[in-house]
């Protein structure tokens, strides 16, 4: 509630005005100006719940692991997979993983351990050949937050989450539409690129999968 006397917000409600913002560009990160304003929000969440040395540490691992660059961790995801057509989605899901374990980022659901485990240890069996969206989400339904937009043919990450004792499995997928050519195209969905999970070397927590494999080689020639 405000208070009385001043009529002004109170902590709570500061909290959760920046909580709501952070959260709403997380999962529309093209539609909200992309990692400076995740970057932006980040600090105001992590200096109203006093944790703005976690936050200085978390960013410090991030360039330890080779997760940010001197362009961001834009610029880490364009080393290792610079043929991938994004919209910020990619770059949110890295932020999404600190938000997770902090607290400040909203699911629509949570996965039992067992089948956040299962999906951990399928990486490989799931990147061992192309994949598109709609065999994921047969597979393992929605996630527990999509990061990107909902149409069928943009880029966009799944993440699914357990419990905060566990980071996110995020699955990568990109745009098959050809934005070459003039020809109608169908509104096919995009293809899975790769699997990510774990805090480690950030190149080390990738999984690809063929489509994702051919990202890199077309983008070295």
């Amino acid at each position: 509630m405000k208070t009385a006397a001043a009529g002004r917000p109170s902590l709570d409600e500061i909290r959760e005005y920046h909580v709501t913002r952070l959260n709403l560009a997380l999962r529309r990160p093209g539609m909200w100006g992309r990692e400076t304003t995740l970057r932006l929000f980040m600090d105001a969440v992590a200096f109203v719940d006093g944790l703005d040395e976690v936050w200085q540490a978390e960013q410090e691992q991030l360039r330890a692991r080779g997760a940010f660059t001197s362009l961001g961790v834009h610029g880490a995801f364009a080393g290792i997979l610079p043929g991938y057509l994004d919209d910020g989605s990619a770059v949110a899901s890295v932020y999404a993983d600190i938000a997770w374990r902090h607290g400040w980022l909203r699911v629509d659901r949570t996965f039992s351990t067992d089948d956040h485990q299962r999906l951990r240890d399928g990486a490989s069996r799931w990147c061992d050949r192309d994949r598109d969206l709609d065999e994921i989400l047969a597979e393992f339904g929605p996630p527990s937050v999509l990061l990107g937009p909902s149409s069928p043919g943009n880029p966009k990450v799944l993440a699914y989450a357990a419990d905060r004792s566990h980071g996110l499995v995020c699955l990568h997928f990109a745009s098959i539409y050809d934005r070459t050519t003039r020809q109608v195209q169908s509104d096919s969905p995009p293809a899975l690129v790769a699997v990510r999970y774990g805090d480690g070397g950030f190149l080390d927590s990738f999984t690809f999968t063929p489509a994702g494999t051919a990202y890199r080689h077309n983008a070295d020639r």
